[in-house]
């Protein structure tokens, strides 16, 4: 029989209404109405049984539970999104939990544990008046009588997955941050659409005026640049679709988001119909302005005269969304660079962890497992501990107490009451983690009542003298044998936590993970051995994967990532599209220009003359650009720094050189077409004119 792990969720039968779940097979009324009823995902049903047809009526056994009837397989759904909020492989019925009650919860301590991982969810009228039923609840517990401590509050569900999870890869402001980018990169490349339409009907004057000498009146001009304009927008859709279509599994990867196709098109319909609708109102203003232009020969110099004024007002918008991206595309690189090569305190990169292990794993064996490991010759050592990089500390960790409160040391003022991070650890943390060891010693002894310190934990004691001090922690004594020097537990958006190093004796029930040193360069074939003799050991062995450390701190880094290579694309792309947009200007400018060009050589300017002037001009504008985003994007990015504790500054350097960098690239951009300008024969122009 095959041995799989599954994320169990235990909801009532209401579940399937608050969070509806199309049901591919079995009983589609009543799938969670008896004990012992399980519903599984398609994923899980084709694994155990190779079809989901097969699976219905199946039992399944719990190993954990072994006393326990097996489950019964009464349906299958479809597989939840991986970016759910609530993610499962199979959902039991509630009213288990009383069934698990006198195993699960042994102490009042673990009664609150319980009751932490507990969630409901609440799906109202829509003409509830939320506010107001929130405000009723607040204090509820307290007209009881049964806690004054405890508020109730209730949390929309779109923000349960930001706002209590603090390892998300990708935080609201993230989100904010990328749709407000996503925005102004969109109105610049309307406006420079515009520009170009703008632009060519103004070249095609003659031929509207020819039109209404035949009979053609205002509105039909309007019409005729009005469809020409949708046709263009139709066919620049069509090529987006096809990118959309294309690009979608490289975004799905990099964002961790999958959607379907059909959701996709549908939201790309959405999208392209409205931003058709915008351009084409947007269009009317000018296009009315172009048809008066061509019904009423003096009414040019009223109109031509504002174009260049607005063109640079929008080139020069254009501009400074491209240094915003640029500036934050390069301090998110600093950053990750600033990440990446930050000493940890221990050297992560001969570090593998375990993941995946059984809770309740018979304890001869997990003797077995280790004693098998430690014959691998690429395995320098093993350690057993409750440690996992993450963002936070999680005070609500179902398994261990990796926060409180509860020490007393030696000299403790009343008024202090630190938070200290404990890790529960064996013998051998210490050698496998590569720790420096500041003080006396690592705790050898197993079993006995001996704590290691870091460097932060004794500062926040005020202990001149650690090894040796008796600290007092969950009810009794313990004895402080050596002083580790500071290491990152965490990610460099939270400080060094003041950390307490414990033996598992107030652990006795949960299971550690396993963490093994390996020999330098053996990574790989350390891996290989090992998934090889995992399953031999143990069937349920079988989720069990070896995962570099180095793999889970990059995680951690994982919105930061996407995010550089997201602003990157929208520096890039945007920078093209302002540089278009300062060609097109710089296009219609020369050719407005050539008799102004022409006289000032006839009266001696020289080509180097009509160059700098034009120079002049842009460089100004690139300056005008910097003023507006420079300040914006240092504001932005050093707030976005401000999350991380361990962080790299934005030096006046990044600044100068962007501008450097921004006004050569532009002038490099006009060049072409100022020499042509600057080159021409004035006696041509002026007979031309």
């Amino acid at each position: 029989m095959p041995h799989i792990q599954l994320r169990m969720v235990y909801a009532d039968s209401a579940f399937l209404h608050v969070f509806p779940q199309t049901i591919i097979s079995g009983d589609t009324r009543q799938p969670l109405e008896v004990l012992n009823n399980m519903i599984l995902t398609e994923s899980a049903a084709v694994r155990l049984f190779g079809d989901v047809e097969n699976a219905i009526g199946q039992q399944i056994q719990s190993t954990l539970l072994y006393w326990h009837p097996p489950y019964t397989v009464t349906a299958v759904i479809k597989d939840p999104p991986p970016n759910t909020n609530v993610s499962f492989d199979a959902i039991l019925y509630f009213e288990e939990i009383k069934q698990h009650k006198d195993f699960i919860v042994t102490s009042v301590e673990d009664i609150w544990t319980f009751a932490n991982t507990l969630q409901g969810y609440v799906k109202f009228h829509p003409h509830t008046n939320i506010a107001g039923l929130a405000a009723q609840l607040r204090d509820f517990p307290t007209r009881l009588d049964a806690n004054a401590n405890i508020e109730i509050r209730i949390m929309p569900v779109s923000d349960v997955r930001h706002r209590l999870n603090p390892d998300v890869p990708f935080t609201l402001n993230f989100i904010r941050l990328f749709n407000t980018a996503g925005i102004l990169l969109l109105f610049c490349s309307l406006f420079n659409f515009l520009n170009l339409y703008l632009d060519l009907f103004h070249q095609r004057i003659h031929e509207l005026r020819q039109r209404t000498v035949h009979g053609a009146k205002s509105r039909h001009l309007i019409v005729q640049m009005m469809f020409e304009l949708a046709c263009s927008i139709l066919m620049a859709l069509a090529l987006a679709c096809f990118f959309v279509v294309i690009m979608r599994p490289v975004f799905s990867d990099l964002l961790g988001i999958a959607m379907e196709m059909s959701q996709l098109i549908e939201l790309f319909v959405v999208c392209g119909t409205g931003v058709m609708a915008l351009m084409l109102f947007i269009g009317l203003i000018p296009f009315g302005r172009l048809s008066r232009l061509a019904m009423h020969h003096l009414s040019k110099k009223k109109t031509v005269g504002r174009q260049p004024v607005l063109r640079r007002m929008v080139g020069t918008a254009q501009l400074a969304v491209s240094v915003v991206f640029i500036v934050a595309a390069l301090v998110v690189m600093m950053q990750m660079r600033y990440v990446n090569h930050k000493d940890l305190g221990f050297d992560h990169d001969k570090i593998i962890r375990l993941s995946g292990l059984s809770w309740f794993v018979e304890r001869d064996v997990r003797t077995i497992l280790k004693n098998e490991l430690a014959s691998i010759p690429q395995i320098e050592s093993i350690t057993e501990t409750h440690f996992e990089p993450q963002h936070n500390v999680n005070p609500f960790n179902s398994e261990i107490k990796n926060l409180t409160s509860n020490v007393d040391w030696p000299g403790k003022l009343p008024s202090e009451n630190p938070v200290f991070q404990t890790i529960p650890t064996d013998n051998r943390f210490a050698e496998t983690f590569g720790l420096t060891m500041l003080l006396g010693e690592w705790y050898n002894e197993i079993g006995s009542h001996k704590i290691v310190l870091n460097e932060e934990a004794v500062r926040v004691m005020g202990l001149s003298e650690p090894v040796g001090a008796i600290i007092r922690m969950y009810g009794q004594e313990w004895d402080v044998v050596g002083v580790v020097k500071d290491f990152h537990t965490l990610s460099l958006r939270s400080r060094i936590q003041p950390t307490i190093f414990s033996q598992f004796t107030q652990f006795e029930y949960t299971l550690p993970d396993l963490y093994l040193r390996i020999v330098s360069g053996q990574e790989q074939a350390a891996i290989q051995r090992i998934n090889a003799i995992l399953p031999e050991i143990d069937i349920s062995f079988v989720d069990v994967h070896p995962t570099p450390l180095i793999e889970l701190y990059d995680r951690l880094n994982r919105s930061e990532q996407a995010g550089l290579q997201l602003f990157s694309v929208l520096a890039t792309v945007c920078l093209l599209i302002s540089l278009f947009g300062i060609y097109a200007v710089a296009t219609a400018a020369t050719q407005r220009r050539r008799k102004e060009i022409a006289i000032r050589k006839v009266f001696g300017a020289q080509v180097r003359d009509i160059v700098r002037m034009f120079f002049r001009e842009y460089t100004m504008q690139v300056i005008m650009a910097c003023i507006v985003a420079l300040p914006l994007a240092y504001y932005a990015m050093h707030r976005w720094l401000e999350g991380y504790a361990y962080r790299t500054n934005i030096p006046w350097w990044l600044l100068a050189g962007v501008i450097t960098v921004i006004a050569t690239v532009v002038l490099l951009t006009v060049l072409g077409q100022v020499l042509k300008a600057a080159n021409s024969n004035p006696a041509e122009v002026v007979k031309s004119e």
